[in-house]
C-alpha cells in the first residue's frame, strides 16, 4: 500500500537520517520502522507564521498490505492512502512521439538563447529537426567579463551584459525556478534541469532556486547536450528582421547575411526592444501590454530574518534559510503593487543595455550568505498609461514608456549609471535624504525617488509601502533603501499568436516566452518554449516544398 503524509513538521536532520525518518514515519501511520518502505520527499517548505518556524514536509511510501496502518497523524499533517502508483513524469519529450519525416524546408530558426528558445531548441531537436540557435550575445564567460567591466569601470556592451547573451537575462538572476503553472510538463521541465546538474531538491521546494553561481555549469551542459543533439549554436549573431515572402517568413537578417531557413521561432527577451520595431515592419500584429514599474528595495538580512522569524538568533538556532517574503497590495484604485524577484543574501545587479538608461534586478547565490535582502516593489502600469509616449493603441508606446523611466533614473543617478537611492522612511515622508548604501556595485547618490515614476504611480508605491510596513513590522525602517528604476518585469508589448503559437499576420513565425508578452521567470519561458517547439513540428507539413 502506498501513503501520500502532507503537513508533518520535522527537522531536516531527522529527514537526512534514514533510521530517525523511518521512526517518525512509523510512528504518524501506527506501524513498526521496518513496514516503512522507500520513503521519499515530494514537498518541502517553510512554515514561518509559526514560532519557531517549522519545516513542512511531504512524503510518498509504501507499507506491506499485512501491516494493516492506524494512522495518527499530529496536528496540521494529513495521511491518504494512494490508489495510483507513484507518478513518474518523462524527461522533457523523452517519451513523444518523434515525427516520422520531416521535409527538407522544414528548417527552422530559433532566435533567443535564452530559457524559452533554448527549451524551444531542446524540443526540435528531440522530435529530429535539430535548429539553428541564434543568440545576438556572447557566451557565458563573456558576459561575466563584460558585466565586470560595467560593474568595475562603468563600460557597457550593449551585446554582452546581464541581459544579452546565452543563458538569457535569467543566467545573471537568482536562478528561481518556480511557476504557478502545474502539470507534468513543470515537472518534466525540473527534472530536465536537475538532470543537466540542478541540486533535486528543486523538485521538493515550494520555492525553488539555483543560485547564479551555479547557472554557468548548468548552461554549460546544456549547450554540450544541444550540441550533441544536432543543434548548430551561433553566438553574437543578432538577428535584425526577418525574410518574408507573400506574408509568409523564410528566413532571418543577421546583419548583411540573409539565412534562407524557416520557421523562425522568436524568443528574444523583453530587454530586446529593436525586435518589436521590425515585427512591425514585417507585419506582425502586435498591441500594447500591461506591465509593471518601481523601485529596487534592500534591507539587512538579518532584519528580515528578525522580522520573520520574530528572533534575530532563530535562524542560527533553528537551522532556517535566510528569510524572504512575498507581499500584494490592492489600492482604492484598483491599481495593485507587489514584490518582485526578492533575493535573500544577495545584491542589487545593473542590467541597462544602452547608454543614458538605468535599470535594476537582483541577484544572489545558491547560500543566500550575503548580508542583504533585496526585491522589486513594483505597481501594475495599464496600457493607458503609455498616453504619452504614443497615440491610442500604438504597440510601441509601452517600450517607450519604460525607456522614458529609465532614461529618468540614470539622468538622476548623475550619469556613469550610478544608481539613484532614497532611505524608505524618508521616501514616505517624501524628505530627501542625507547619506545612503547599498551593494549595488555602480554606487548610489541621494536622489528623491518620486522624480523617476510617473506621479500616480509613485503615489500608489508610496500606499503600497507603508501597507506592507503594517503588515510586517519593522518593514518601514531607515537601514532600509530604495533604488531606481525596476522595468524589466514583463513586456509591455504582446505579439498576437493562436492557440498553435503562430503568429498572426505572418505565417511561418511562432514567437514565444517573456519578449512576446507569454511568460514571466525561468520555468515559464521554457515552458513556452516547449510548446513553440513541439508546435512548430507538429505543423512541418506546412514547409513541403
Amino acid at each position: 500500500m502506498r501513503y501520500r503524509i502532507t503537513g508533518l513538521s520535522l527537522d531536516p536532520a531527522v529527514v537526512e537520517d534514514p533510521r530517525r525518518l523511518a521512526d517518525a514515519l512509523a510512528r504518524v501511520l501506527g506501524v513498526l520502522p521496518p513496514q516503512v518502505i522507500e520513503p521519499t520527499v515530494v514537498k518541502h517548505s517553510l512554515d514561518a507564521r509559526r514560532r519557531p518556524a517549522r519545516h513542512v514536509w511531504g512524503f510518498e511510501l509504501d507499507v506491506p498490505s499485512s501491516a494493516e496502518p492506524r494512522p495518527r497523524p499530529p496536528r496540521g499533517a494529513h495521511v491518504r492512502l494512494l490508489d495510483t502508483p507513484p507518478a513518474t513524469p518523462p524527461e522533457v519529450l523523452r517519451d513523444a512521439p518523434p515525427v516520422a519525416r520531416f521535409p527538407d524546408s522544414f528548417r527552422p530558426i530559433v532566435v533567443g538563447a535564452g530559457p524559452a528558445g533554448l527549451f524551444a531548441a531542446l524540443a526540435l531537436a528531440r522530435l529530429g529537426a535539430p535548429p539553428l540557435l541564434l543568440e545576438r550575445g556572447g557566451s557565458l564567460q563573456e558576459r561575466r567579463a563584460a558585466q565586470a567591466e560595467f560593474e568595475d569601470h562603468g563600460v557597457l556592451d550593449p551585446e554582452n551584459n546581464a541581459v544579452f547573451g546565452f543563458g538569457g537575462a535569467g543566467a545573471f538572476s537568482e536562478g528561481k525556478v518556480y511557476t504557478r503553472s502545474r502539470g507534468p510538463a513543470v515537472s518534466a521541465v525540473l527534472r530536465e534541469l536537475v538532470d543537466l546538474g540542478v541540486p533535486s531538491r528543486v523538485l521538493i521546494e515550494a520555492r525553488p532556486h539555483v543560485g547564479a553561481d551555479r547557472l554557468g555549469r548548468v548552461l554549460d551542459r546544456l549547450a554540450a547536450r544541444l550540441t550533441s543533439l544536432g543543434v548548430e549554436i551561433r553566438l553574437n549573431a543578432r538577428v535584425d528582421g526577418l525574410l518574408t515572402a507573400g506574408g509568409r517568413v523564410v528566413g532571418a537578417r543577421v546583419g548583411d547575411e540573409e539565412i534562407q531557413r524557416a520557421p523562425v521561432l522568436l524568443a528574444t527577451g523583453l530587454s530586446a526592444r529593436d525586435v518589436p520595431r521590425w515585427l512591425v515592419d514585417a507585419g506582425a500584429t502586435l498591441e500594447p501590454w500591461s506591465t509593471s514599474i518601481g523601485l529596487r528595495i534592500e534591507h539587512p538580512q538579518e532584519l528580515v530574518d528578525t522580522i520573520q522569524y520574530k528572533s534575530r538568533l532563530a535562524r542560527a538556532r533553528g537551522n532556517l534559510p535566510a528569510a524572504d517574503y512575498h507581499l500584494a497590495w490592492h489600492g482604492r484604485t484598483g491599481r495593485g503593487a507587489y514584490t518582485f524577484c526578492m533575493c535573500p543574501g544577495g545584491r542589487i545587479l545593473g542590467i541597462p543595455n544602452r547608454a543614458g538608461s538605468l535599470a535594476l534586478g537582483g541577484t544572489a547565490d545558491a547560500a543566500r550568505s550575503g548580508e542583504f535582502a533585496n526585491s522589486g516593489v513594483v505597481v501594475q502600469v495599464r496600457p493607458s498609461d503609455y498616453k504619452a509616449f504614443g497615440e491610442p493603441g500604438d504597440p510601441l508606446a509601452g517600450l517607450a514608456f519604460q525607456a522614458h523611466w529609465e532614461a529618468r533614473a540614470a539622468e538622476l543617478g548623475g550619469g556613469n549609471f550610478v544608481a539613484p537611492a532614497q532611505n524608505l522612511t524618508d521616501f514616505l515622508a517624501g524628505l530627501p535624504s542625507s547619506s545612503v548604501q547599498s551593494t549595488y556595485a555602480r554606487g548610489v547618490v541621494p536622489a528623491n525617488l518620486r522624480d523617476c515614476l510617473p506621479e500616480e504611480l509613485g503615489g500608489a508605491l508610496v500606499e503600497s509601502l507603508a501597507a506592507f510596513g503594517r503588515r510586517l513590522n519593522g518593514f518601514v525602517s531607515p537601514d532600509a533603501v530604495l533604488l531606481g528604476v525596476e522595468t524589466r518585469t514583463s513586456s509591455p508589448v504582446r505579439v498576437q499568436r493562436d492557440d498553435e503559437g503562430r503568429a498572426w499576420g505572418l505565417e511561418g513565425l511562432y514567437p514565444f516566452g517573456e519578449g512576446a508578452g507569454y511568460a514571466g521567470g525561468i520555468v515559464s519561458a521554457a515552458l513556452d518554449g516547449l510548446k513553440a517547439g513541439t508546435a512548430a513540428a507538429d505543423h512541418a507539413r506546412l514547409y513541403s516544398a
